[in-house]
C-alpha cells in the first residue's frame, strides 16, 4: 500500500515574488498587507500586527479570496498555508488596480543586470557604507510600506526603492 504525504513540504513550491497590495482578514478584523510572494499553496505577506499562528484568515486581492492559517508570524511577516490551491497567475494578475501595471515594468526593468550596471560610477565602493545605504534605504520603504495611502499612490517608486536596497545589499556582499 503507497500512503501519500498529507502535508507537502510548501519550500518545494515555486515561488512568485511580488509587491501587492491585499486585506488579509481575521475575525473581527481587516488589516492593510503587502503579499511578498505567493505559491499555489501559500504567501509571504507584511504589514502591521499581524494574526498569531494557526489563526485562520482570509486574504483578499480585489475579487479573489483564499482562507489561509497563519504557518508562521514574526516581527512585521508572517506565512500563510493556504486551505485550497489557487492559481498563482490570477493572484499576480492585474487586477482592480491602475497602479499595478506600473509596478510590473518597474520590477521588470529593475531585474535586468544592466539597471545596477548604470548605477556603479554613482556607488560608494566602501563596503559599509553600501551596507549602510542599503539598510537606511530598506528601512525608509518599510515605513512608507506601512501606510496604505503611500502604498496605493507610490506603490511602482516603493517597487522600485526595495529592489535598488536589495541590489545595494547584493552589491555590498560581493565586496
Amino acid at each position: 500500500m503507497v500512503v501519500a504525504r498529507q502535508n507537502a513540504e510548501p519550500r518545494h513550491e515555486v515561488r512568485s515574488n511580488v509587491f501587492l497590495s491585499a486585506v488579509l482578514t481575521s475575525q473581527d478584523r481587516q488589516r492593510q498587507v503587502r503579499v511578498r510572494n505567493i505559491s499555489r499553496i501559500g504567501a509571504l505577506v507584511d504589514g502591521a500586527d499581524l494574526p498569531t499562528h494557526e489563526e485562520v484568515v482570509q486574504l483578499i486581492r480585489g475579487r479573489l479570496t483564499v482562507e489561509a492559517r497563519v504557518a508562521w508570524n514574526r516581527a512585521d511577516q508572517c506565512g500563510l498555508r493556504f486551505l485550497a490551491p489557487v492559481k498563482v497567475v490570477e493572484w499576480v494578475s492585474k487586477v482592480e488596480h491602475a497602479g499595478q501595471r506600473r509596478v510590473d515594468h518597474v520590477v521588470s526593468m529593475l531585474r535586468r543586470p544592466e539597471a545596477i550596471a548604470d548605477l556603479r560610477p554613482v556607488l560608494v565602493h566602501d563596503q559599509d557604507s553600501l551596507n549602510a545605504i542599503s539598510r537606511n534605504l530598506a528601512e525608509a520603504c518599510e515605513r512608507l510600506a506601512g501606510s496604505p495611502e503611500v502604498v496605493d499612490r507610490y506603490a511602482a517608486e516603493l517597487v522600485a526603492l526595495d529592489a535598488i536596497a536589495q541590489r545595494l545589499e547584493c552589491l555590498a556582499k560581493q565586496g
